[in-house]
């Protein structure tokens, strides 16, 4: 936990959280807070029966043994097991802890594993926030060493960029519904958990989540309603859950505004090559651009699961289509538009390629487009193109996994990148960018 701005409302009891049982027969899954705004966190679990659990949000009490309960509702699984509640009632920029417990007579006695999550800071607040930021993390990559070590830095907000599960062989309901509950198990020490119950989670999908390179336009609908479903029962995507929409944004003050795109269910990858290309819906690219024109934030800080800088033709303009670069005309308006209204710092942080880079968006731009940025990140998957990415367009290029974090200093105006070694703990690499 970080430190506490003020203290919050709340009954201070006698209560060690961490010496009630942890029983992962009963709460297998991660926990999870998400949508995290001033004032409310979504939190979720998941119970293996279907009896009523204690949910408990704290921050610590004034003399040691005791906690500050400032929540105390009872929950019921839904009837997959999930453990879903919005709680408000909270304060801006604050950590809490919570946790999910078995209670004999009111009292707990079995519990999930512990989280903590820290609210939205005030709108009138600008101070410096770190994230972490992961994505592709395949199964095979299990227990996902970048993301064990993620788990011990200190981090505001947990950003993951899609490809969070790897779906590709689930054809119902119910397989989706199983590989998550693998994907989210606690046991063996699996880094995805331990980073989770860290700090509270924005995050958007890729592919993986439906299908390898699933296409909208053909895909069969009811296997992507079952993935779709899926997915938003496994994660708190949302507190304002419309139609599977992924897009949305949470604003930090006045330090970030995290601004969550689909760049997945709402292509249409044939108008790739028209004169009116769909990678983003036009509902989706006109809510963009009001939110980057309209942001009072230092950082305009982007969620773009696949990435959007112009990358080198040879080799990667062999699945140019895959990105936004295959959809030139709208990649092109996204740019125009940054540069038209002369919007500073729009850092796009993106996943997808199983590498690892810093990069220059458009090099070649004009004005602040080629001042603008992108962060990309593999938690789990590697690809070998990744080391041969190099300056000048790209000041970090690597085909490894490493844990990635990042903290946005409004005051120096200034980013600062660290990739972590997943097998040192060390920093592989760290710069400090800016887009003066």
């Amino acid at each position: 936990m970080g430190g506490q701005p003020q203290a919050c409302e709340g009954q201070e009891i006698v209560f060690t959280p961490d010496a009630v049982t942890e029983d992962l027969a009963r709460f297998p899954t991660a926990v999870m807070a998400g949508a995290m705004r001033q004032e409310s966190a979504l939190l979720h679990g998941r119970s293996e029966l279907p009896d009523p659990v204690l949910l408990r949000v704290w921050q610590p009490g004034d003399v040691e043994g005791t906690v500050r309960v400032v929540r105390e509702l009872e929950v019921t699984p839904d009837e997959n097991g999930y453990l879903r509640q919005l709680v408000d009632g909270l304060c801006p920029g604050q950590w809490y802890r919570y946790g999910f417990f078995a209670t004999d007579r009111g009292e707990p006695v079995a519990r999930g594993v512990l989280g903590e999550f820290r609210t939205a800071i005030a709108d009138d607040a600008m101070e410096p926030l770190t994230v972490a930021i992961s994505c592709c993390n395949g199964l095979d990559n299990f227990p996902w060493p970048a993301l064990q070590r993620t788990s011990d830095e200190y981090y505001d907000v947990f950003l993951h960029l899609g490809d969070m599960a790897y779906n590709d062989g689930e054809m119902s309901l119910a397989d989706y519904r199983g590989n998550w509950q693998a994907y989210l198990a606690v046991a063996d020490g699996g880094g995805m958990a331990l980073a989770y119950a860290r700090a509270g989670l924005y995050c958007t999908l890729d592919d993986h989540e439906v299908t390898n390179d699933f296409n909208p336009e053909t895909i069969d609908p009811q296997r992507l309603q079952d993935a779709m479903t899926s997915y938003f029962e496994a994660i708190p995507v949302t507190d304002t859950p419309l139609e599977f929409r992924v897009w949305q944004s949470f604003r930090w003050g006045l330090t970030a505004e995290f601004i969550v795109l689909d760049c997945r269910t709402e292509r249409r990858p044939s108008t790739a090559n028209s004169a009116d290309p769909i990678y983003l819906s036009k509902e989706q690219m006109a809510w963009l651009k009001e939110r980057l024109q309209a942001s009072p934030c230092h950082f305009k800080v982007i969620l773009n699961s696949v990435p959007i800088t112009d990358m080198p033709t040879i080799p990667w303009d062999f699945a140019a289509n895959d990105r936004w670069e295959g959809y030139p005309v709208q990649r092109q308006e996204l740019l125009d538009f940054i540069a038209a209204e002369d919007i500073a710092n729009v850092w796009f942080l993106s996943g997808d390629f199983h590498t690892c880079f810093i990069s220059h968006v458009e090099p070649d731009g004009d004005g602040v487009v080629a001042k603008t940025r992108e962060i990309a990140v593999t938690g789990g998957n590697t690809n070998i193109l990744g080391d041969f990415l190099a300056a000048p367009q790209f000041s970090f290029g690597s085909a490894n996994p490493h844990g990635c974090i990042i903290t946005f200093d409004p005051a120096a105006d200034e980013v600062l990148v660290r990739f972590i070694d997943p097998d040192s703990g060390q920093d592989a690499y760290s710069e400090t960018l800016t887009q003066k």
